[in-house]
């Protein structure tokens, strides 16, 4: 008997994918992934205080609403920032080398007619950066990573919207979480 690549991998990828389908394995997008997209793209973030609140609300629109923001929303999106910066390591000398910058960002989805909160979460990253010598460095190292957890937070923050409004719900809205 010959033993294909076609044949092996038959043998192999079929028992997987039947596995999946019957776990109830379905992609995010499938099925209601256009109205999903569409939903979201009727979204307004609402202003955010802080440096970290506009690199949060700039990436969020980009991810959200990728051709500008709705002129009439059907939704509106608040954002609370919480920021923590702590010492993470600390020389016998008492010089700290290296901070954990923690964000932690709760959301409220609100239906724009009825002024309903549809859906609340957090969702939160942690970042390392360097002390150095000099202040000007260490600032600038603060700033990125902030930046970078902006953009992780706002990436958690679209999955999670993307999963409340892929899910079906009855009515126009389900409960606020």
């Amino acid at each position: 008997m010959l033993w294909s690549r076609r044949r092996v991998l038959g043998l192999t990828i079929f028992p997987a994918v039947a596995a999946l389908a019957g776990c109830g394995f379905q992609p995010m997008y499938a099925g209601r992934g256009r109205e999903t997209l569409a939903e979201m793209s009727t979204i307004k973030v609402a202003p955010v205080k802080g440096r970290i609140g506009y690199f949060l609300r700039t990436d969020l629109i980009k991810r959200l609403t990728p051709l500008g923001e709705p002129r009439q929303p059907r939704y509106h999106l608040r954002l609370e920032v919480a920021r923590a910066t702590t010492p993470l390591a600390i020389q016998l000398d008492s010089t700290v080398t290296r901070f954990n910058l923690r964000l932690d960002v709760g959301f409220t989805l609100i239906d724009a007619r009825t002024g309903e909160a549809l859906y609340r979460d957090r969702a939160r990253t942690i970042g390392s950066y360097n002390a150095a010598r000099s202040d000007f460095a260490t600032l600038t190292a603060e700033q990125d990573t902030a930046r970078r957890g902006a953009r992780e937070v706002s990436e958690e923050i679209r999955t999670l919207l993307s999963i409340f409004f892929a899910r079906p719900r009855a009515g126009a809205a389900g409960p606020a979480q």
